[in-house]
């Protein structure tokens, strides 16, 4: 009985955090695809963070919504689960911004 209660909270907590990971895994290719739409247009550098930032509010919703069902499971706070997640998404974004810079300054 104690065998399948500790096997069945294993098994959910893997379930969470493969959701948070298929969660921010859409994010960053999101990220990436509009990096590269960025890139086809020939976007200055300094207007490629506004730029994509508003082609993934959906993964970024889903990315805050999935990282605090597996938060919530795990005793952490509301307001410190949507701070950690925005500051992932934050730390997303710029390097999607960064790697368009490196990938678009000339040598």
């Amino acid at each position: 009985m104690i065998g399948l209660m500790i096997g069945s909270a294993i098994f959910a907590a893997a379930f969470q955090s493969s959701a948070a990971d298929g969660a921010r895994t859409a994010l960053r290719a999101c990220l990436k695809e509009a990096a590269a739409e960025a890139k086809a247009q020939k976007l200055a550098s300094d207007a490629v963070a506004a730029f994509i930032r508003p082609k993934c509010t959906e993964q970024e919703s889903k990315f805050k919504s999935a990282v605090w069902a597996f938060d919530s499971k795990n005793k952490v706070s509301k307001k410190q689960s949507e701070s950690d997640a925005t500051f992932q998404i934050e730390d997303f974004v710029t390097s999607a911004a960064d790697r368009y810079v490196i990938e678009t300054t000339p040598q």
